[in-house]
């Protein structure tokens, strides 16, 4: 019968169709768990760097403290020598002073540095953390990714099974049609069986013209809403600068008006 031949054609060829989707998926699937362990990898590496990266930081800490009291030590020293000692040519004091005045520099000099070099240990902790932060956004959107695709693939085998049933139905009423002798009740099942099938398409076909209906007028009152609101927009659009210009001359009226009230309290009554 041509109704059943077509209907093991299409079934056939949406079962072949789901097959091919199905092992797309898999490929994808394979790619996606491979991605979630390589982000893993990734973030195993960025907390190796952010522990590293910290170790480095307390010794550098301590220098830039000695750095600090280096320079704290040679202040007071200028300081406790604000005046010449007796018995001290000038010429040597000021070349004392000098010196001291070069040590001080030196020690700032060296604190500057050893702070610097504690911002940018700082600042390697921080590149690390943000790297593993990073490495756990993409664990996430890999994870979710693959867990998109595992659903897609579950949800692919119940309408597997659905077509393979309804197949292999078909092929069944197909070889009592056909077999030899024929059996005149089996006949009369298989065309019961076909009419509730065809009852139930027709159902469909009627169900699925009333959907199509009700989405073509939500289309419409849809796109009619857009343009509404699209010409709402534009009025809008094109009142803002007029609002704008509105809002400054009420600022500057605001402005004058309080110089105004200002001059008058300073004048008097």
């Amino acid at each position: 019968m041509p109704y059943l031949e077509q209907e093991t054609a299409r079934l056939q060829t949406a079962l072949q169709a789901l097959a091919t989707r199905q092992t797309a998926l898999t490929t994808q699937l394979t790619t996606q768990q491979q991605a979630v362990t390589a982000a893993q990898a990734q973030r195993s590496h960025a907390q190796n760097g952010v522990a590293q990266a910290q170790v480095r930081i307390p010794p550098l800490q301590a220098a830039a403290a000695a750095a600090d009291a280096q320079v704290a030590e040679a202040q007071q020293d200028l300081l406790d020598v604000s005046e010449p000692p007796q018995g001290i040519p000038p010429a040597s004091w000021r070349a004392r002073l000098t010196a001291m005045r070069k040590r001080l520099a030196l020690a700032k000099t060296a604190a500057t540095e050893a702070h610097a070099k504690v911002a940018e240990a700082q600042q390697g902790v921080a590149q690390a953390q943000a790297q593993v932060q990073a490495a756990d956004r993409q664990i996430a959107a890999a994870t979710a990714a693959v867990q998109a695709t595992q659903a897609t693939i579950a949800a692919l085998q119940p309408r597997r099974q659905e077509l393979q049933a309804t197949l292999t139905e078909i092929e069944r009423m197909n070889a009592e049609i056909t077999h030899d002798p024929l059996a005149r009740e089996v006949l009369q099942q298989v065309a019961a069986d076909l009419s509730g099938r065809t009852a139930t398409l027709e159902d469909t076909l009627l169900t699925t013209r009333f959907e199509l209906e009700d989405a073509e007028t939500l289309l419409a009152s849809v796109i009619t809403r857009r343009n509404e609101l699209t010409t709402l927009l534009a009025d809008l659009a094109r009142q803002i600068p007029e609002v704008e210009a509105q809002q400054a001359a009420a600022q500057q009226a605001l402005v004058a008006a309080e110089a105004e009230v200002s001059t008058h309290l300073q004048d008097g009554p």
